[in-house]
C-alpha cells in the first residue's frame, strides 16, 4: 500500500542568489543612450503570464543575472512544485502601487492562491524590476513566490484530517468506530530465547512455530527491522501485555484503525474502508484526498463519505532544510467529521439475521408510516473488519469473491426474485381499481384452469379446489385459479393495465433507498418483451404472460425491498414512502444537524373501499381458520396481516416469500422475508416474520441458558 510523500521544494537546488535588502537594487542602471520607458507593461505581462501559468513566458522576463543563476526547466519546476504542493487549483493577482526610480522600479501585489486544503489564502508581496537591455526586467529571487523564502528554504503542506466519525444504529448504539489494532513484531537481533518466544507467539497468535520464524527469518530481513508477524486487537492485546512486554525481541505497535464491534452484523448496511482507488481518486482528489487513504468503500461508509471523513486542511510552511519553522505561509483547519445515526435497530437487525439461519435470503423490516428501515438483513454476510484497510484480509476476500452464494450481494435490496403470491395483493387492485371489479365478483375454483386453451391447463395448489372465491377470499387461500383468470380478463381489458398497476406499487423502479445499492427489478410489458425477445421465439405479449404476472411469476423481478415498500403502502393507506436508512446526520458548531423527514414517492390510486377489500383478506391470511399462515401466527398476541408467497425456480424448491405488516388496526412495522430455494412461503418465510414482529413489540428473546450436564 503507497503513501503519498509530502512533496519539499528545495530553492537550494535552484542556487539562487538572494537579491540584496532594501526597496530597489540599482543593478542594470540605464545606458545615457537610452530613455526609460513605463515599467506597467513588464509587470502586466509578468503576472499575466503568471495567472495562465506560461511559466515560459515568464522566465523570458527575467533579468540575464536571474537567468544565469536558474535555468528555465528550473524556474518551470520551482512554480509548479509549489502550486503542487500547495494544493493551489488556480490563482490571481492584485497589483497595487508601482514606485518607479532611476533604472529601478517596484510593484505591490496580493497573490491570492485558490486551493484545495488552504481555502483562499492572500499573500502580499513586491515585485522587483530593473532597467536591462532597453527594457525592464524581472529582478527575480524565491521571495518574488512567498516573501519569507531564502535560497535554502523549503516549502512544506501539513495535511490536516479530522478522525473518522462514526456510526450508530437508531438508539446510539455503535455500529462503526475508530478503534485500534496492535501489530505484534520481531526484532530479531533483540531475540534471547527463541524457543519461549515462538511458544508464546504461537500460544497468543494462533501460529505454528515455522509459520513465525519463517517471516523474521526470511532472506533480505534486517536484524534491526521490525517485522510484523500478526495483529491483535487492542483489547486482546491488553490480555496478553504481560507476556508480550515480557519477551525480549517482541515490539508492539498501535495503529488506529475502523472497528466494526457487532462483526458481520449489518455488515451490507455498513459497508468497509478500502484504499482509494485510480478512479476514485480522479474524482475525489478535488476534495483533499491522495494516494494511499482510505475511503469507505460500500455501504454507509461510501455513502456517508463526505460527512464521516470531514474536510481535510492544511499548514503551508516555509522551514529550514532541518525542518525549523521559518513562517506559516497559510493555515486552514479540517472540518470536523459528522457521525451517522442509521434507522436501525440492532437488537431487531440480529433477530432478523439469526432467523434467517443458514438459509439464503433477505429480510426487511420497514416502518409503514415513514419509510425508515428496521432492520435490513441478508445471508450470507461477511465480517466488515476483515475487509477495512489496514487488516485486510486477501484471503477472506478471495474465498468471498470465489463462493458461489455471493456473500458480497446484498440480497435485500439487490437480490431479484420472482413473488409468486405475494404479489396477487397488486393484482386485486388492479381488477378492482383499474378494471372496475366488484368485491363480490367471484370465481368458481375446481382445481383446475382451461383458460389459455384445453392445451394449456393449469393446476390450482389445493388441487380439489377452493370452491366460490371473491376477492378477500381469494387473497386468504391464495386461490391460484382466482387470480389466473383476472390476470386474462385485465389482459382482456389492456394488455397494460397489470403491468401499468405493478409500476404504481414500486415494482421495476427502483425505491430512492438512501446509503446502499439497489437493483430496479423487472415489470414485464408489452414493450418489453418486443424489445428483448426479438428474433428469439414469441416476441409478442401473449394472454399467457398476464397471467403469469397475475400470480408473481414469469418475468417479473423484484427485489425484497420492494416488496416490503408494497405491503408497507397497504398497511398505510396507500402512500408508497421512499425508504430510507440515514435516520440523522450529526452537527458540527459550523453545520446544523441533518434529520431526515418521510418523503412521498408517490400514492396509489385505489380507493380506500378497494384497499380495504384487500386489507381484508390480508388480516384473513394470519387469522382466518383457512389463510395460508394462520399456523405461523398462532397464539401471537399481536394482530397481523399479510400475504404468503411460493415462487417457482427453476431449481427443485421454489423461494418462500411472506410479507406482512402488524398491529392489523394500526401498523408499525412492515417485514418481507425471501427464504431462498426452501420451500413454502408459509412453513419457511412467515415463522421468520413473526419472529422479527415479537421482537419488535416485545425485544429480543433471552439467549438460551446453556444445558445442564
Amino acid at each position: 500500500m503507497s503513501r503519498r510523500i509530502p512533496l519539499l521544494i528545495l530553492v537550494a537546488v535552484l542556487t539562487l542568489v538572494t537579491a540584496c535588502e532594501g526597496p530597489l537594487n540599482g543593478r542594470g542602471t540605464p545606458t545615457p543612450e537610452t530613455s526609460q520607458l513605463p515599467a506597467l507593461p513588464t509587470v502586466e505581462a509578468y503576472f499575466q503570464a503568471w495567472g495562465e501559468e506560461e511559466y515560459e513566458a515568464m522566465y523570458a522576463l527575467l533579468t540575464s543575472s536571474a537567468q544565469q543563476e536558474i535555468t528555465e526547466e528550473e524556474f518551470v519546476w520551482f512554480h509548479q512544485s509549489i502550486m503542487e504542493e500547495a494544493t493551489v487549483i488556480s490563482h490571481r493577482f492584485t497589483v497595487g502601487n508601482l514606485v518607479e526610480g532611476e533604472g529601478e522600479a517596484q510593484a505591490d501585489f496580493i497573490l491570492t492562491l485558490d486551493t484545495i486544503l488552504l481555502g483562499s489564502p492572500q499573500i502580499p508581496n513586491q515585485l522587483r524590476l530593473v532597467w536591462e537591455d532597453a527594457g525592464w526586467r524581472v529582478d527575480w529571487s524565491p521571495q518574488v513566490m512567498f516573501p519569507s523564502m531564502s535560497a535554502d528554504s523549503l516549502v512544506y503542506l501539513h495535511r490536516l484530517t479530522s478522525a473518522r466519525a462514526n456510526i450508530y444504529d437508531r438508539n446510539g448504539r455503535p455500529l462503526a468506530i475508530e478503534g485500534s489494532v496492535v501489530t505484534v513484531g520481531v526484532v530479531p537481533k533483540d531475540i534471547e530465547d527463541e524457543n519461549r518466544l515462538l511458544a508464546e507467539l504461537s500460544r497468543i497468535l494462533s501460529m505454528n512455530w515455522d509459520e513465525i520464524q519463517s517471516l523474521y527469518a526470511a532472506e533480505g530481513i534486517q536484524p534491526h527491522w521490525f517485522v510484523p508477524i500478526a495483529d491483535l486487537s487492542f483489547e486482546e492485546s491488553l490480555a496478553h501485555a504481560d507476556t508480550l512486554n515480557s519477551l525480549p525481541g517482541v515490539m508492539l505497535r498501535e495503529t488506529p484503525i475502523r472497528t466494526y464491534p457487532e462483526g458481520d452484523l449489518a455488515a451490507h448496511v455498513l459497508g468497509y474502508m478500502g484504499e482509494i482507488s485510480r478512479e476514485e481518486l480522479a474524482t475525489l482528489e478535488s476534495q483533499g484526498y491522495v494516494e494511499g487513504d482510505a475511503i469507505g468503500k460500500a455501504g454507509v461508509e461510501r455513502w456517508g463519505e463526505t460527512y464521516l471523513a470531514g474536510r481535510r486542511g492544511g499548514i503551508l510552511s516555509v522551514v529550514t532544510p532541518e525542518g525549523e519553522l521559518v513562517d506559516t505561509i497559510a493555515e486552514y483547519p479540517a472540518t470536523q467529521s459528522r457521525s451517522i445515526y442509521t434507522t436501525l435497530d440492532v437488537e431487531l437487525q440480529r433477530v432478523a439475521e439469526e432467523a434467517l439461519g443458514e438459509h439464503l435470503g433477505a429480510v426487511v423490516a420497514i416502518d409503514p408510516s415513514s419509510g425508515e428501515i428496521l432492520a435490513l438483513a441478508t445471508n450470507p454476510r461477511y465480517d466488515s473488519n476483515l475487509l477495512t484497510w489496514g487488516r485486510f484480509d486477501q484471503a477472506a476476500w478471495a474465498t468471498l469473491v470465489s463462493d458461489a452464494a455471493r456473500p458480497l450481494l446484498n440480497r435485500a435490496t439487490q437480490g431479484l426474485y420472482p413473488v409468486g403470491s405475494v404479489f396477487k395483493a397488486v393484482t386485486a387492485a388492479a381488477a378492482l381499481e383499474g378494471a372496475g371489479y366488484s368485491s363480490q365478483t367471484t370465481v368458481d375454483c375446481t382445481g383446475s384452469w382451461a383458460g389459455l386453451g384445453p392445451g394449456w391447463v393449469k393446476l390450482d395448489w389445493l388441487k380439489t379446489g377452493h370452491g366460490p372465491m371473491a376477492f378477500r377470499s381469494a387473497i386468504i387461500r391464495s386461490c391460484d385459479v382466482f387470480f389466473w383468470e383476472m390476470g386474462l380478463r385485465l389482459n382482456s381489458v389492456d394488455e397494460n393495465l397489470l403491468p401499468t398497476y405493478s409500476h404504481y406499487f414500486g415494482f421495476g423502479e427502483l425505491t430512492g433507498l438512501d446509503a446502499v445499492d439497489e437493483s430496479e427489478g423487472l415489470v414485464p410489458d408489452p414493450e418489453w418483451k418486443e424489445e428483448s425477445f426479438t428474433g428469439e421465439g414469441n416476441p409478442f405479449w401473449v394472454p399467457g404472460d398476464a397471467v403469469n404476472l397475475a400470480v408473481g411469476q414469469g418475468d417479473l423481478l423484484a427485489t425484497p425491498l420492494q416488496v416490503a415498500n408494497m405491503i408497507s403502502a397497504f398497511a398505510n393507506g396507500g402512500i408508497l414512502y421512499r425508504p430510507h436508512l440515514v435516520m440523522r446526520i450529526s452537527g458540527t458548531p459550523q453545520e446544523e444537524e441533518v434529520i431526515s423527514t418521510p418523503a412521498e414517492r408517490g400514492r396509489l390510486p385505489v380507493s380506500e373501499a378497494n384497499l380495504q377489500v384487500i386489507r381484508d383478506g390480508l388480516d384473513g391470511v394470519t387469522s382466518d381458520p383457512g389463510g395460508t399462515a394462520v399456523r405461523a401466527f398462532e397464539g401471537a398476541t399481536f394482530t397481523s396481516a399479510g400475504k404468503t408467497g411460493t415462487a417457482e425456480t427453476p431449481e427443485e424448491k421454489p423461494h418462500a416469500w411472506f410479507a406482512g405488516y402488524a398491529p392489523y388496526e394500526d401498523p408499525q412495522i412492515a417485514v418481507a422475508v425471501v427464504v431462498e430455494n426452501s420451500g413454502e412461503g408459509s412453513v419457511f418465510a412467515a415463522p421468520i416474520c413473526r419472529q422479527v414482529m415479537e421482537a419488535f413489540f416485545y425485544g429480543p428473546p433471552p439467549p438460551e441458558s446453556p444445558e445442564e450436564e
